[in-house]
This record gives structure tokens, C-alpha cells and sequence, in this order.
């Protein structure tokens, strides 16, 4: 029982250095388990049981206390190992007056460090100022192009996501994403926060433009040839004609929207450029179905008369490879195909229960507390 007492009062103390893993690799839960405590197991296994004690710049941020915090700020040798091993900084808690104040802090070099640094709930100081409403260092986190704004915390928010929120709860906060050119309502749906853009760009701008070249020229190229009298098309009346000439110059101008959207991406705000780029992927995608399109409507309007059973097995092969493009179609037929790879799409949910007991990869080399 004394045993028990003491390990909770331990971690009311050190609750911070729960998750954190030692030389070995062990989280605290792994030699709980392996020492079979079910009550440390619990308590380990949810940490909203255990009654935190806050750190000491915690206490005097709420208290408003700055001159205590710069103290410490300043006479912490250092300050950044010191938070990454506590899982809390001080930029997640200060409250200063003025916006030049925040503007000072953030200018000192331990302090700039810490500007994506997450805490035991994943969250960044933006997360945080969002949280309490502290409008002046949102501005102030939000001009800073170095601070990450789409990094999740352990509930899967993203600090826009939070924003957006109360932009529309509140218009003074919709106020300031338009004074700071921020658009928290901007939704992606192919561009992952990890992503690269400049690579990405890259990219799609070599495909936009290879399409573009192919259908342009494709759009001199007719099927059926020219009138040699007038210069028409000879198949201009011929109905599947006209739906070859109308998906490749679909096809062309989507291409070339692509290219014009991601050239203005590479000199818009963060958030606009990652939302003009993901939007060219699904304008890319449109192209490639005009493409597509264009070559079954030219192939049958020369074949149809000698070898109609060929242009629709032309017709029906490439129709396959239209709809299996679709990404959720893809997925499935990923799954169906190869062995195995529902499996590696989904995490072992089980594995991630008891990966703490076999160890993983370690951050920081901290030793773990073991409570016997």
C-alpha cells in the first residue's frame, strides 16, 4: 500500500516523463507491466486519473508574474532540453500585455527555439493561444513564418482547425485571419501536412505540361485528316469527332489551369499556395480523364467501320483504367491484389497496445522512473 501511495505521489510529480522512453527503449507502462502493478498500469494507461502538479513557470505565467518568467527564461542554462524533457515550455503558458512585449520574447534565442514545440498533449503554442483566447500572440505566431500551423495534437486538431472554429463563433477572430492573411477554412484533400510542395510543384507542373504539349498538338493532328480543298475536318459532322475535339480541348485547358494555378502558388501565402497546389492535383486528374477520353473518341472514329470489335475492346480497356484511377476505387482494388496490404493500411490496433512493452524508437534519451 505504501508502494502504491508513493508511486502516485511520484506521479503527480513527474507525470510529464509518462510517455517518455529510457536507453532501452521502455515506456514507465512496460515495466509496469513487466512487474505486474495493475494499479500503475492503470494509472499509466489514463493519465486524466492523475492529479498533475504544474510547473513552476506554469504557475507564475497564470499569476502573470513576467518578470519571474523572464528570470527564468534567462538563468536556465538550458532551456530547451529542459522543456522537451518536461513536455511543457513557457511559451505555452506566457501572458504579456502588449504585442511588442510577445514580439521581444519571441526574439529570444532560447524562447524562438521552442515556437513548434509540442507539449504532452501534442499541443504547439499556437494551440495554446488559440485555447485562451490571447489574440495578441496568435497574431504574433501567425506572422511568424517559421511557426507550423498544421501540426496535430494528440486529438488530431491542427491549430486552423481550432481557428476556424472561432472565426465563426466570433467575427473579431475572422477580423484577424483576414488582417494576417490567414484562411483557416482552407481544406486540403490531397496535400498531407508533411508534404513537400516545392517537390510536389515540381511535379505536376512536368505532367501539366506534357499533357498540354500532347493535346494541343493533338488538336492539329484530327482524325479522318483535312479537306484539301477548304481546310475543314473531314469528320467535323461525325458525332464521335466532336467528342474527341471537346475532351481534348478540355483536356488542354485543364492542363493549362494546373500550370497557371501552381505558378501563382509559388508566390501566394503558405496556406493559399498549399491550397492552390492540392487543387491542382484534382484539375491534373481531370486532364487525364479528358485525355483518355479524347484518344477512345479518335480511335473509334477511325476504326468504327473496319474493326468495330476493336474499338470497343479499346473502349472497355481503357473505360477499366478510367474508373480504377478513381482513389478509392484504387484503394480497394490495392487491397484485393496484393496480399497483405489491408493489413499494412490499417494499424495493428493490438500491436499499438502493446508496443510499449516492446519498446520502440526514442526521441531523447531520458531514463525512465521505475516504481518498484
Amino acid at each position: 500500500m505504501n508502494a502504491e501511495k508513493t508511486g502516485k505521489r511520484l506521479l503527480e510529480k513527474y507525470w510529464w516523463l509518462i510517455n517518455v522512453r529510457d536507453d532501452s527503449g521502455k515506456t514507465a507502462i512496460a515495466y509496469a507491466k513487466q512487474s505486474n502493478a495493475l494499479w500503475l498500469v492503470n494509472l499509466l494507461s489514463n493519465p486524466s486519473l492523475i492529479q498533475k502538479e504544474e510547473f513552476d513557470w506554469i504557475e507564475a505565467c497564470k499569476r502573470e508574474e513576467t518578470a519571474a518568467v523572464l528570470a527564468f527564461v534567462d538563468n536556465c542554462q538550458d532551456l530547451q532540453q529542459a522543456c522537451r524533457r518536461e513536455n511543457d515550455t513557457p511559451l505555452h503558458h506566457i501572458k504579456l500585455p502588449t504585442h511588442r512585449e510577445y514580439l521581444n520574447f519571441l526574439k529570444i534565442p532560447s524562447i524562438a527555439e521552442l515556437k513548434n514545440t509540442t507539449d504532452y498533449d501534442g499541443a504547439t503554442p499556437l494551440h495554446r493561444a488559440i485555447d485562451r483566447r490571447d489574440k495578441l500572440l496568435v497574431k504574433v505566431l501567425l506572422l511568424d513564418k517559421e511557426v507550423e500551423r498544421i501540426v496535430p495534437d494528440i486529438n488530431g486538431r491542427t491549430s486552423m482547425d481550432l481557428l476556424a472554429r472561432l472565426c465563426m463563433e466570433n467575427d473579431d477572430w475572422a477580423q484577424l485571419c483576414r488582417l494576417v492573411k490567414v484562411f483557416p477554412y482552407l481544406k486540403t484533400s490531397y496535400i498531407q501536412p508533411e508534404t513537400n510542395l516545392d517537390q510536389i510543384r515540381n511535379t505536376l507542373s512536368v505532367v501539366a505540361a506534357l499533357l498540354a504539349t500532347i493535346t494541343f498538338a493533338a488538336g492539329f493532328t484530327l482524325p479522318g485528316g483535312l479537306d484539301s480543298n477548304n481546310g475543314e475536318a473531314i469528320l467535323s459532322k461525325n458525332a464521335s469527332f466532336i467528342v474527341f475535339l471537346l475532351a481534348d480541348v478540355y483536356a488542354m485547358c485543364t492542363s493549362m489551369l494546373v500550370l497557371f494555378f501552381l505558378i501563382w502558388s509559388m508566390v501566394s501565402e503558405p496556406d493559399m499556395a498549399r491550397l492552390l497546389v492540392d487543387r491542382s492535383v484534382f484539375i491534373l486528374m481531370q486532364s487525364l480523364y479528358g485525355t483518355l477520353l479524347a484518344f477512345m473518341a479518335g480511335i473509334y472514329t477511325m476504326i468504327k467501320h473496319n474493326a468495330l470489335w476493336a474499338a470497343i475492346v479499346i473502349f472497355v480497356m481503357c473505360s477499366i483504367i478510367g474508373v480504377s484511377a478513381n482513389r478509392s476505387i484504387l484503394n480497394k482494388l490495392i487491397v484485393v491484389l496484393v496480399p497483405g496490404a489491408a493489413n499494412r493500411e490499417k494499424p495493428d490496433q493490438m500491436g499499438l497496445l502493446e508496443e510499449d512493452s516492446s519498446g520502440g524508437p526514442s526521441t531523447e534519451n531520458v531514463t525512465t522512473i521505475k516504481i518498484d
